[in-house]
């Protein structure tokens, strides 16, 4: 299922560059924390995972999702004179709708899906701390903030291109169709008043 995700910036009194310091190496060092195991949420139905995943919803019924908040840092190195820009993960939850039984097939698919969005993020991260900053002539916090946020929502894609139909497809008929079979009797119900 695609990722809910926030894009949080932090960027309260963008830092200066400090006088005095000498010229970094290298400018503007790109950082990102490690994505920590996410927390599992098996307790929301599908619906519910419907309705926290919003505008970010991809086709269909939500079955699990992985949330992942991001937040971006500008900040001053401290030995020579450039920014370091800081990708964080705040928060991460991977949830899968209740409907999918723990021990069973679609449980199992659901999950390795939703591991594969978070060892996805893992990969952003890397690239991330891989990025060079293509204008050292032009070192002002927001220009710099700027680029990491364009940069960002780059790496970010690989998410939604995970998100394949062919994906979804795959789900549809994996597990002798049990997924199906779970979420068609939930969701009738869900109508019922």
């Amino acid at each position: 299922m695609k990722p809910a995700l926030a894009l949080l910036l932090t960027a309260i009194g963008l830092p200066t560059l400090a006088a005095g310091l000498p010229a970094c190496v290298q400018p503007v060092r790109f950082t990102a924390a490690w994505l920590t195991d996410p927390q599992f949420d098996h307790s929301k139905s599908a619906a519910e995972l419907d309705a926290l995943a919003g505008a970010a919803r991809g086709p269909g019924t939500q079955l699990g999702h992985v949330v992942v908040k991001t937040q971006l840092s500008v900040e001053p190195q401290t030995t020579c004179n450039g920014l370091t820009v800081r990708l964080d993960f705040v928060q991460p939850v991977l949830r899968i709708a209740r409907e999918m039984p723990a021990g069973s097939c679609s449980h199992a698919l659901v999950m390795a899906h939703e591991q594969t969005h978070v060892r996805i993020h893992q990969e952003i991260a890397r690239q991330f701390r891989a990025l060079t900053y293509p204008w050292p002539d032009r070192l002002g916090s927001d220009a710099v903030l700027k680029y990491a946020r364009q940069q960002l929502t780059r790496l970010m894609d690989a998410q939604r291109q995970f998100d394949s139909p062919q994906e979804y497809a795959r789900g549809r008929t994996a597990c002798a169709g049990e997924i199906p079979r779970l979420i068609t009797p939930a969701q009738a119900a869900s109508r019922t008043p």
